[in-house]
């Protein structure tokens, strides 16, 4: 199963993760343990096709940063 969690500071959306667990347990206990302090956070279950397209899009994101620098 694959999940999103958006982490919150106020009403300002700080960051978005996406990870997989193999049940709605670990997936809270994963996002639970991601939060900072001070923060909040929603999470839903989304499809593996979103999980792939946003990781490697991030992936793909970060490495065009480092070839910047």
């Amino acid at each position: 199963m694959y999940y999103k969690v958006n982490v919150w500071k106020n009403d300002e959306l700080k960051k978005e993760i996406y990870y997989k667990a193999d049940n709605d347990i670990i997936a809270m206990q994963k996002a639970s343990a991601a939060i900072p302090d001070g923060c909040r956070a929603t999470y839903e279950e989304i499809d593996e096709k979103i999980y792939i397209q946003e990781t490697e899009t991030k992936i793909k994101t970060e490495t065009e940063a480092q070839a910047e620098v």
